[in-house]
C-alpha cells in the first residue's frame, strides 16, 4: 500500500490517526476507548486494522503509537482538515460547523486537491481548529 492509499481511510480510522498526532506520544487503548465513547473491543478493531496497515505500532496490553508511515499519514490528515475549515470558515461558515463539515467529507478528498486548496488560501500557518503545518511536496516553493 503506497502512502497516498494509506491515507485513503474511513472516517473513524482517520480519527483514531489525527487523535494519537495530537497526543504526540504512546496512548492506551483504554485512553482510546474514552476518547471516542466506545467500548474497548471496538477500539482494538480498529486499532489491529491500523496495524495491518503498518499505520500504528502496538503490542497488546501496551502502548498504541504512530510508525513513521503513520505520523506522516496522520500529519497530513490534520493538514487536510484544518486546511478544509479555514476554507469553509473564510466562506462563511461558522467556525464551530466549518470543524464538524470538514470532518464530514475530510475523507474524500486526495492530497493534489489539498494542495490547491493551501496554495489559493496562501498557505496559511492557522484554521479554525489549529496550527496548520506544511509539508513539502506543497509548500516547499513557498519557502517554508
Amino acid at each position: 500500500m503506497n502512502e497516498e492509499m494509506d491515507c485513503m481511510l474511513t472516517p473513524r480510522r482517520i480519527a483514531y490517526l489525527k487523535y494519537l498526532l495530537e497526543q504526540d506520544g504512546a496512548v492506551t487503548n483504554a485512553q482510546i476507548a474514552v476518547h471516542f465513547s466506545v467500548d474497548p473491543s471496538t477500539s482494538s478493531k480498529t486499532i489491529r486494522m491500523l496495524v495491518e496497515a503498518g499505520l500504528i505500532d502496538h503490542t497488546p496490553y501496551r502502548r498504541v503509537h504512530l510508525s513513521p508511515r503513520g505520523r506522516r499519514c496522520a500529519e497530513f490528515l490534520l493538514r487536510r482538515h484544518r486546511l478544509l475549515s479555514l476554507a469553509f470558515s473564510r466562506l462563511g461558515v461558522d467556525p464551530t460547523d466549518a470543524c464538524e463539515q470538514a470532518s464530514r467529507c475530510e475523507a474524500q478528498i486526495p492530497r493534489e486537491v489539498v494542495n490547491t486548496i493551501c496554495a489559493a488560501l496562501g498557505h496559511p500557518t492557522t484554521s479554525v481548529c489549529g496550527t496548520i503545518t506544511h509539508d513539502r511536496g506543497c509548500c516547499s516553493t513557498f519557502g517554508r
